[in-house]
C-alpha cells in the first residue's frame, strides 16, 4: 500500500542515488501530503487520500505535457512524461471502463439514481483508482440509457 513512510523511504533512496528528477517528484508528493494534513487538521492521511493526491499530481503532469506538446517543447514533453512515469509507480491499478460500468450498474440497481450520488460513491470506495473524466462519461451514458 501507498503510505507517507514509503514515499519518505523512496525519497531517501533517490537522494542517495542522486536521482534528482525522482527527488523533485517525491518532494512534491510530500508537500501535497503535508498541505492536506494541515487543511484537515490531522496527523496522518489514509492510503486512499494519498493515492488521490498522487493521482492529482500525475494529472498535472499530463496537462503540462499536453501544453508542452502544443507549444512544440520536446524537452518539457519528455520531462513531464518521465515525472508521470515516476508517479505511476505509486498509483493503484486503475479501474478500466468495463469495471466502472459494472460498479455503476450495481449502484443503479441498489437505488442510486443521480450523477452526484454515483460519483460520490465511487470517490468514497475507490479513491485514486479511476480517471474522473472517464468515470463521469460512463456514468452519464448509463444514466442516459435508463
Amino acid at each position: 500500500m501507498l503510505s507517507e513512510g514509503r514515499v519518505r523511504q523512496d525519497l531517501q533512496a533517490a537522494m542517495k542515488a542522486r536521482d534528482m528528477r525522482t527527488v523533485y517528484v517525491l518532494r512534491g508528493i510530500l508537500a501535497a501530503i503535508g498541505n492536506r494534513k494541515i487543511e484537515k487538521g490531522v496527523a496522518e492521511l489514509d492510503d486512499r487520500e494519498i493515492a488521490s493526491l498522487v493521482q492529482r499530481e500525475a494529472k498535472k503532469r499530463e496537462e503540462a505535457e499536453a501544453f508542452a506538446r502544443s507549444a512544440a517543447r520536446a524537452e518539457l514533453v519528455e520531462q513531464n512524461a518521465a515525472e508521470r512515469a515516476i508517479l505511476a509507480g505509486y498509483l493503484p491499478r486503475a479501474l478500466d471502463d468495463a469495471e466502472l460500468s459494472k460498479l455503476f450498474g450495481c449502484w443503479l440497481t441498489e437505488g442510486l439514481t443521480g450523477m452526484g450520488p454515483l460519483m460520490a460513491s465511487l470517490k468514497e470506495r475507490h479513491a485514486g483508482e479511476y480517471d474522473g473524466k472517464r468515470a463521469s462519461d460512463i456514468a452519464r451514458n448509463l444514466l442516459a440509457g435508463r
